[in-house]
């Protein structure tokens, strides 16, 4: 746990004098929202789903005590506290009346296929001989998520609402990391309100009130950003260092399993990091030289490989790379529809062409700059857009995308807000590139785009409002003395 936290430089603070109706009033939300979740588990689903939940809600609020600096637990409870109890209150209702319709309260149709394979699972444990998982199911037998499902399921009983709130505990820790994050690269402000968009935007909402696992692949994801945070500015010397290294292992065989893009990612920031902390410095022309010989070692092993596996001249890799990717694209596009969309919008395979004969017509179609490249970035980037909408809940996710496109305007201005860990940021930098790199590769559907986009968002978040931050200050700065005047009166008189 202590490799998350830091000693804090409380020298010269002045605390402000102790407010006992503030302190009356943080104890009775707060206590409201401990004693309300567990109590609504019960009413719902009984004494094992209140187990459960005062289980994952006081490990999730001791865990975020224990993340962070002992300066900031106050405030690290109130964040935890607030996402997870506006969570609760969506899950709770939501659970009973979707249950009252198909059984185990699920939203989504990836919700309900989850739980259900889940509680298969334990059925085929205790010897029931007739259960079977169906072949088109059969794939999320290789995820350890539902296995954890499965093993909450064996020790609860069947009590579908404990994953829903598993994933509310790990929404409000995801929310407590961003902040910890913001804050040691940047400054409070900015952590402040990054925590605050972690805990309230609805697209980090939607995907957190339900059974599917992008929820732990987020929180797995923050985790190991700290973890690399610790390690880019530890001393080599530091004993936790080999802690947060058996750490860090630990979460990239996890996300091995629930997202290997990201695993891979990690290691290669793990990589950058130890470089970049090296003692060898080299000047400018021999940085370079290693560069070119790095890529030319690089690129001549793919070259290499692809001339034993293909026929094709060199000319067409570019092409090669594109058909792939567009093919991948067109296979998510015309294969799943978007979970934004109810039942009755999604085209059946009568009104609607096969996939096959989709994915045919995009790998005959010529290469084009635009469509093939520009398109993608832009599309894993910037959709839904109010013309892409199809319905009424993609309509509202293309309204909130303006607060994700000023976020994506304000991060552009970040590295002007003077990082205090140059390293640190350029690897979350270079950690943002790479997830949009890989989400403009292989998404092609609206729904599943915001689901994975998840591990974009909580990056766009900290780089934005630093950036926009940034152009606040400066803009302040440039007021005229007249309306700069005001803050000697919000100060008060100063001493002579």
């Amino acid at each position: 746990m202590s490799i998350l936290t830091g000693t804090p430089n409380v020298l010269g603070v002045r605390h402000r004098p102790f407010d006992h109706g503030r302190w009356r009033f943080a104890l009775w939300w707060q206590w409201a929202i401990r004693v309300v979740a567990p109590l609504g588990a019960l009413l719902i689903e009984g004494w094992p789903a209140l187990v459960g939940a005062l289980l994952v809600q006081e490990g999730g609020l001791w865990l975020a005590r224990r993340w962070i600096s002992p300066c900031y637990a106050r405030l690290a409870t109130n964040v935890f506290l607030g996402a997870y109890g506006l969570r609760v209150a969506i899950v709770l209702p939501t659970h009973y009346l979707h249950k009252l319709a198909n059984g185990n309260g699920a939203l989504y149709r990836d919700d309900y296929t989850n739980d259900l394979v889940g509680e298969w699972l334990v059925r085929i444990a205790h010897g029931d001989v007739p259960t079977a998982i169906f072949s088109g199911h059969q794939y999320l037998l290789s995820s350890v998520y539902t296995y954890a499902l499965m093993g909450i399921y064996a020790i609860f009983g069947y009590t579908p609402l404990l994953p829903k709130l598993l994933n509310v505990s790990l929404a409000g820790l995801c929310a407590v990391l961003t902040f910890e994050i913001a804050r040691r690269v940047f400054n409070l402000r900015v952590g402040i309100v990054c925590a605050l968009g972690m805990a309230f935007l609805p697209s980090l909402i939607v995907w957190s009130v339900a059974t599917l696992k992008e929820t732990l692949v987020l929180f797995a994801s923050l985790l190991a950003l700290r973890v690399l945070q610790f390690l880019s500015e530890a001393s080599r010397h530091n004993p936790r260092v080999w802690d947060a290294l058996v750490a860090l292992l630990g979460l990239v065989l996890l996300l091995l399993d629930v997202r290997g893009s990201s695993a891979f990612l990690f290691v290669a920031l793990l990589a950058f990091f130890v470089i970049g902390r090296s003692h060898l410095r080299l000047r400018a022309w021999q940085m370079g030289l290693a560069g070119v010989c790095v890529t030319g070692l690089l690129v001549g092993g793919v070259l290499v490989a692809r001339e034993r596996i293909s026929n094709r001249p060199l000319t067409a890799s570019l092409e090669d790379l594109a058909l792939q990717i567009r093919h991948r694209r067109a296979q998510e596009a015309n294969g799943a529809a978007s979970q934004l969309r109810s039942l009755t919008d999604v085209p059946s395979l009568s009104d609607s062409p096969l996939p096959s004969q989709a994915e045919a017509a995009s790998d005959t179609a010529p290469f084009s700059m635009t469509s093939d490249v520009l398109d993608p970035l832009g599309y894993a980037l910037l959709a839904p857009t109010p013309w892409q909408a199809q319905s009424t809940q993609e309509q509202a996710a293309s309204a909130e995308m303006l607060v994700w496109d000023l976020l994506l305007l304000g991060s552009l201005f970040a590295w002007r807000a003077a990082p205090r860990q140059v390293l640190f940021f350029a690897g979350l930098v270079a950690y943002g590139l790479a997830n949009w790199l890989v989400l403009a590769a292989v998404e092609g559907n609206v729904g599943n785009l915001l689901r994975h986009r998840l591990m974009l968002d909580p990056i766009l978040l900290i780089l934005g409002v630093a950036g926009l931050d940034w152009l606040w200050r400066r803009l302040r700065a440039e007021l005229p003395d007249q309306q700069r005047g005001y803050a000697h009166y919000e100060r008060g008189p100063q001493r002579l």
